[in-house]
């Protein structure tokens, strides 16, 4: 036999509308997993070896140019494919992160990890790439970015 159904008007239809709310939560928990869980680890956002270098920018920005260069020309194709002023902001931003002491970088990768709406990953999301996301990259730019001139800001054209 068929079970009345309620109709959606009706005031008290509690089977359905617990079932709705029981499925709305699953599904909920499963596409947007708690972000309250997000943590910074050694090497995630940024690299362990990014953060305890001694190596300027501009050291290891030409040590990936020999040594990454496959990832070294992609970042510097999309870094002329922004604005001057983007341009300049990376740069800068990446100046910043390397004046850094040790703890405020391991703070500054923390911060990475929980905020995705800064201005300068709005204007370009892979500015700093070269840089923190890649462990295998950062381990060759680390292993020979003291070989080379501290500040030689050609580089970065």
């Amino acid at each position: 036999m068929n079970r009345p159904r309620c109709a959606r008007s009706a005031p008290k239809c509690p089977d359905l509308r617990a079932g709705i709310a029981i499925l709305t939560g699953v599904f909920a928990a499963t596409v947007f997993p708690a972000t309250a869980a997000a943590d910074a680890t050694d090497d995630y956002p940024i690299p362990h070896r990014m953060i305890v270098t001694t190596c300027t920018a501009e050291q290891i920005l030409t040590a990936a140019r020999d040594f990454a260069p496959i990832y070294y020309e992609r970042y510097i194709v999309d870094k002329h494919n922004k604005s001057p002023a983007v341009q300049q902001a990376a740069i800068d931003n990446v100046h910043y992160f390397y004046s850094l002491s040790l703890a405020d970088r391991r703070a500054y990768s923390a911060e990475m990890v929980t905020n995705f709406a800064d201005p300068m990953t709005a204007s370009w999301p892979n500015w700093a790439k070269i840089f923190f996301n890649n462990k295998g990259v950062a381990a060759k730019e680390t292993d020979h970015c003291a070989d080379y001139p501290p500040d030689d800001q050609s580089v970065w054209d």
